[in-house]
């Protein structure tokens, strides 16, 4: 079952080929000037960075502050985990080394985040809330869809010459865990947590959103690409031919299309889940500081308590 030969469902519509071609282009966009100009950094990545330091500096603000540079680490490890351990499952570089201003550029975000005076860009977006919640995880999850798929799925069929680029499991796998592994990680080791320890993972006992939503987007853009077939991959399995014209009825896409429809669904499911978890945040920030200045009452009462007691 050759994908070549099937055409799109969406290929009678020019306006939807324009956006699908144009998606990767949009996500490497670049502040100012392009590669050679003044301010050389991708405008996604940034928004990216900021949404990544916005959650940890939030989750830091409720269960408590850490000292800076673990909370940098932190931010770090969400950040470039999926590619930490896509690479190593795969024996290649580390993308997060491979570039001069990925680093400084996720770990100014956070910087800004935790050192600007008055706190201006966490107080900014904490009062824009829950617009600016909703924004920054949509931008995630347009590069998370697209990561997923060009960066993942498509970088191990790219193998070529490599058993691995024919495995259905590696596609699934390195798509998977190049979307949450950042997640994954810290659900081992909790380097969110004020300690960290390493611990059974809870991903055994419930899936987090992360790792659903980057199955799924996998899952999806093979199925819909018609990128696998037991005709070609798995010629001599018994059900093969059952099995390819099952996975034929799936509507047909091409390539760039899955990217962009695997992009704007992981933008919709993040972007709604923001939503929702901003009302709860709120909530929790309101009973924190609720409870911060009852402590401070407390402490103020016992202090003048203790002032009489030794005056009389």
């Amino acid at each position: 079952m050759s994908s070549e030969k099937i055409p799109s469902v969406l290929s009678g519509y020019p306006a939807v080929q324009q956006l699908a071609s144009a998606y990767p282009t949009m996500l490497q966009c670049e502040w100012l000037g392009g590669v050679n100009g003044l301010l050389p950094i991708g405008i996604f990545a940034t928004l990216h960075a900021v949404r990544i330091a916005y959650e940890v500096r939030k989750g830091v603000q409720i269960g408590g502050r850490r000292p800076l540079l673990q909370e940098l680490f932190t931010m770090l490890t969400f950040s470039f985990g999926g590619g930490i351990l896509t690479a190593l499952m795969l024996g290649r570089p580390q993308p997060w080394l491979e570039t001069n201003s990925t680093v400084p550029v996720y770990a100014g975000a956070y910087l800004l985040m935790t050192l600007l005076p008055g706190d201006l860009l966490y107080a900014f977006l904490r009062r824009t809330s829950p617009v600016s919640d909703v924004f920054l995880a949509s931008v995630d999850g347009l590069i998370r869809g697209y990561g997923v798929t060009a960066a993942g799925v498509d970088l191990v069929r790219g193998m070529t010459g490599q058993p691995i680029a024919d495995s259905l499991v590696a596609w699934l796998v390195i798509g998977t865990v190049l979307g949450s592994g950042g997640g994954l990680i810290d659900d081992l080791v909790q380097f969110s947590s004020m300690r960290w320890a390493v611990r059974t993972p809870t991903m055994f006992t419930r899936v987090s959103l992360d790792v659903k939503l980057s199955f799924y987007a996998t899952a999806g853009y093979i199925l819909s690409t018609h990128a696998w077939s037991f005709a070609d991959h798995v010629p001599g399995f018994p059900l093969g031919p059952l099995l390819d014209r099952l996975l034929a009825l799936v509507p047909h896409l091409s390539d760039q299309e899955a990217h962009m429809i695997c992009g704007l669904l992981c933008s919709a499911v993040l972007g709604t889940t923001a939503h929702a978890q901003a009302g709860k945040y709120a909530a929790a920030e309101r009973a924190a500081l609720a409870t911060a200045r009852r402590k401070k009452t407390d402490d103020v009462d016992e202090s003048e308590s203790g002032s009489e007691s030794e005056s009389d």
